[in-house]
């Protein structure tokens, strides 16, 4: 990219020195790698561009960052703990609307660990009494882990699977191919629901056995100790959701790599003795990696939208575990006389998954070379005009 061709704006700044602090932190540990990489430098750079000039983008991208931050920040900027009942302070604090004002005081106070004053509950508060705004917070957080934890493991699975399925072919392809098409046959959540409900006894045999594990995710999740049992359920979600969640990759990636398979590149790696793991990983894989990013994207959304299903369900999280979608359950026998209970949790999904499918559907657009180029030559013309 240069700069005869582009009029940068300040986003453009900030990805371009983004950009160029990774190039230079990784020439660092490979020197050299900078130089060698210059032109693909510039494609992610042209790629920014792109992304910058979509307004879609940008709304799903500051979607994206604002629930991020919330979820890492949230449980220390909550007002109250999750499970703090300020029915102890005030009676009326049950189902009290937005904007009720609480008098916090006496030993009480110090005991549960609550700076006496006077609090506004600026999201009113549930059926238990408990803050709504601190119970969102602390709801994102679970959101969250759950995202990042099943994104990290289920789409792998899938992808690792259709490498190998689309290289091989044959009785390897027929074999992996039928056991995807047994997942498909079920729909998703049916699956979910099904394993969500008979894991949680056996994880929480497996937490007992390990308290390393069990600590590592209560302080993952922001839970207190006392409330290991109910995490059991949380990581029930994640596990179903594991074992649900890979067939659709193993078939966009299996299709893909039919096709890269039969490119000259592919064909000099094997007569020069490449291993065929290099081969998947560092040949086919990156060809193909934009479509999986795109899908991956969309997906993470998905995760959040599933997982507050199943805890509105039901499964998942359970009191007094934050979470959107028990927060929802919870509140719909309330509705629609107590709608705040209803409301901003919905909302705090709705505007995340949407965050996700704005980004999604944006690097679907950025991701295709001819995208690129059709913004690069409107610019120059632009310019030029």
């Amino acid at each position: 990219m240069s700069e005869e061709v582009y009029e940068k704006k300040l986003l453009d700044k900030f990805s371009d020195a983004v950009i160029d602090a990774f190039a230079s932190l990784a020439d660092k540990i490979r020197p050299g790698w900078k130089k060698r990489n210059k032109s693909r430098i510039d494609e992610w750079k042209l790629m920014a561009y792109a992304f910058n000039r979509s307004p879609p983008g940008i709304i799903g991208a500051v979607l994206i960052v604002s629930f991020i931050v919330l979820a890492i920040v949230g449980p220390y900027l909550a007002p109250f703990s999750y499970d703090l009942q300020l029915t102890f302070f005030d009676p009326d604090a049950k189902r009290a609307p937005p904007g009720t004002v609480i008098e916090i005081k006496g030993k009480l106070a110090e005991v549960l660990g609550v700076k006496p004053g006077n609090y506004t509950l600026i999201l009113g508060a549930d059926d238990q009494g408990r803050d709504l705004l601190s119970r969102l917070l602390y709801g994102a957080r679970t959101s969250l882990v759950i995202a990042i934890l099943v994104m990290a493991v289920g789409p792998w699975i899938g992808i690792i699977l259709g490498l190998i399925a689309g290289y091989y072919g044959g009785k390897i392809d027929e074999l992996i191919m039928r056991i995807t098409d047994v997942f498909l046959a079920f729909p998703g959540l049916i699956l979910a629901i099904a394993f969500s409900a008979v894991l949680p006894p056996r994880i929480s045999v497996f937490l007992d056995n390990h308290p390393d594990v069990r600590d590592f995710f209560l302080t993952l999740f922001a839970l207190k100790p006392q409330h290991a049992g109910p995490l059991a359920s949380l990581l029930a979600v994640v596990v179903a959701l594991w074992i649900v969640w890979w067939p659709g990759y193993a078939r966009l990636v299996r299709g893909m790599t039919l096709s890269e398979r039969e490119n000259i590149y592919v064909e000099a790696a094997r007569a020069l003795g490449v291993p065929t793991r290099w081969i998947l990983l560092r040949h086919i894989l990156p060809n193909i990696l934009g479509p999986i990013l795109v899908y991956l994207t969309l997906d993470f959304g998905g995760v959040i939208l599933t997982e507050a299903g199943l805890s509105f369900l039901g499964l998942g999280a359970v009191p007094p575990i934050a979470d959107w979608g028990r927060i929802i359950y919870d509140g719909s026998n309330y509705f629609p006389k107590d709608w705040w209970t209803i409301l901003y949790p919905g909302l705090a999904i709705f505007l995340t998954v949407l965050g996700f499918n704005l980004v999604g559907d944006t690097l679907r657009d950025v991701l295709d070379p001819k995208t690129r180029r059709s913004i690069e030559f409107k610019v120059k013309k632009k310019r030029e005009g």
